[in-house]
């Protein structure tokens, strides 16, 4: 079960999970203080990750730029999509109560982060500050801890395939 990255992981655990770990711990500091709770950011991560499918599904680009001008080309235009993100989904997706979702939900409704209706489901509110947040600040950080991450994975698996 999995190939050389698993491979890599199971002999070099030690030296690199809780690099792997502090990445995920100060991803989510930053994620929680942002979207007020844990149970907040679980469920807004679902609803980014909804957006950025669908934008995924419009463009054959793989870079970051690339992404960012569609994030904002679809914010000032929209995007038709068949897709609903409904609480059930979130709820299945976060291992969360759909009373849970639901109560988070509001939250985010409240604070401007998110619009809904039973017809189209969870939608992202794509408002500048909002793009601004998640695209220039957010994102920005989140990337950049990756592939910190990313380059230390790749500095042990030329010293593990030598």
């Amino acid at each position: 079960m999995g190939g050389k990255g698993s491979e890599f992981l199971q002999n070099n655990f030690l030296s690199v999970w809780h690099h792997f770990l502090s990445f995920e711990i100060e991803r989510s500091k930053v994620a929680v203080k942002a979207w007020g709770s844990a149970n907040g950011y679980l469920v807004f991560q679902v609803i980014a990750w909804h957006h950025i499918v669908i934008l995924t599904a419009k463009s054959d680009s793989k870079f970051r730029g690339d992404a960012v001008d569609l994030w904002y080309k679809f914010s000032k235009f929209g995007f038709e999509t068949n897709t609903v993100l409904t609480y059930t989904l979130i709820a299945e997706l976060t291992s969360l109560s759909i009373e849970t979702v639901r109560r988070q939900v509001k939250k985010l409704v409240d604070s401007k982060w998110v619009s809904y209706s039973k017809k189209n489901g969870v939608i992202y509110n794509p408002s500048e500050e909002n793009n601004n947040y998640l695209a220039n600040k957010f994102n920005k950080k989140e990337v950049a801890n990756l592939g910190i991450f990313l380059d230390l994975i790749e500095k042990r698996k030329s010293s593990f395939n030598n």
